[in-house]
């Protein structure tokens, strides 16, 4: 915290000599942000977009904070600027739809959750998001196989390995789900989700 703090007056000190900077305005949102000063982080980012309008990260930025702010129709207006001007920027694409499920309209959460997935198609993120948003509506065989597509995009992602297992333990297919735990143990030995879980599978299959 206090590193932040440091690092915000060392920001304003260079504002002194260059007040209509853009990227020093937007780093100064950052830390404003990082803090919780959100409408100190609103104001920042403001007067970055008025020396620099078309940066799409500052409208992120933006909509991020306006998020914080529960004003979400400003924070979709930005995450929509950052769209028009980089159309397949992820972060805006992902957290826009994750407005859309908030706001119950799961068509265009998945359309944009699907989306993702077709303009970065080598992306495992893409896949695996569009397979928690299956899993948040329960439709797990879904879910699944966008996992299982996330793995053959990155062998190493242990999230997905955890999450198919977390789906086959819940429909009691305990032996399969420890095969899934343990891929994901053998790649991140520490991740507790997965251990927590194999530990119950290995106890179900013992007292069955």
């Amino acid at each position: 915290m206090e590193q932040i703090k440091q690092q915000i007056s060392e920001i304003q000190d260079e504002l002194q000599e260059s007040p209509k900077d853009a990227q020093l305005l937007n780093e100064l949102g950052v830390g404003h942000h990082m803090l919780g000063e959100y409408d100190k982080a609103v104001e920042a980012y403001q007067q970055s977009l008025a020396q620099d309008p078309d940066n799409f990260k500052v409208h992120f930025n933006l909509g991020n904070t306006f998020y914080e702010q529960k004003n979400i129709e400003k924070a979709v207006n930005h995450y929509l600027n950052a769209l028009d001007i980089q159309p397949d920027y992820v972060p805006a694409l992902n957290n826009l739809a994750d407005v859309y499920e908030l706001a119950e309209d799961e068509e265009r959460a998945l359309e944009l959750f699907e989306y993702i997935t077709k303009i970065k198609p080598e992306d495992p993120m893409g896949y695996f998001n569009l397979g928690n948003f299956h899993l948040r509506c329960n439709n797990t065989a879904e879910a699944g196989r966008c996992y299982k597509l996330a793995i053959e995009q990155d062998p190493e992602f242990y999230e997905a390995y955890n999450n198919i297992g977390f789906i086959l333990k819940h429909l009691q297919e305990y032996e399969e789900a420890i095969s899934y735990f343990e891929q994901c143990l053998e790649i991140a030995p520490d991740y507790e989700p997965a251990k927590r879980d194999l530990a119950a599978c290995k106890e179900a299959l013992a007292d069955a």
